[in-house]
């Protein structure tokens, strides 16, 4: 009862604060409305869940071996590694398209009713690309790899099942390290622009208040 309370009371605050921003944020209908900094942390969560890839294709059980396209994570290129590198490069297009517009926001600080309506647009559009399909792909990603930890007999389930092998050769030559290490460089950045951007944000809501 207290949180709604408080959820309401800061909804209230930030519609009668006078930030053309803020207001219209909260006067819009959409189901991912959480501030820009907030949903980069997510993002960079989100990339994060592909660096785990490579710990998990190391402890694949030698009985999926047969399955493999090599068991050294060096070479080996699945086809599933695929479904996480895009999902992969759609959160850092939404995370690129967060990062643009919170700057646009700090460079003119005061916006006008049809650019808060443009930005929050632009940002509606990168949170359900990023988040939204690009998350979905990065979590079915690791879904699959989870299945590999179960063994020779759940890749056989789940071949018999969807009717192919997920973890056949790609034939892109993209390695599941590389995959792994790239994520992790992205995965820091986009946190520590989450953070960057945060720290902005607030300073220059406390400069027009």
């Amino acid at each position: 009862m207290t949180t709604d309370t408080e959820a309401d009371d800061h909804i209230a605050s930030a519609i009668l604060s006078g930030n053309t921003y803020e207001r219209v944020r909260y006067e819009r209908h959409t189901f991912l409305r959480q501030p820009v900094p907030r949903t980069l942390m997510l993002q960079s969560a989100l990339l994060g869940l592909l660096v785990a890839l490579l710990p998990m294709y190391g402890l694949f059980p030698t009985s999926v071996a047969d399955y493999l396209p090599a068991t050294n994570p060096g070479i080996a290129s699945p086809k599933v590694l695929l479904l996480g590198v895009f999902g992969g490069l759609l959160d850092l297009l939404g995370a690129a398209l967060l990062v643009v517009t919170a700057l646009y926001r700090v460079r003119r600080a005061s916006l006008t009713e049809s650019q808060a309506h443009a930005l929050l647009d632009i940002e509606d559009f990168a949170r359900y690309v990023g988040v939204g399909t690009g998350g979905l792909a990065i979590l079915l990603t690791v879904c699959v790899f989870a299945v590999g930890l179960g063994g020779g007999a759940a890749i056989d389930t789940y071949v018999g099942t969807a009717g192919a092998n997920p973890f056949a050769a790609s034939g892109v030559g993209l390695p599941v390290v590389a995959v792994s290490l790239v994520a992790f460089v992205a995965s820091v950045a986009v946190f520590y622009a989450g953070g960057y951007l945060s720290v902005r944000l607030a300073q220059t809501r406390r400069r027009h208040e």
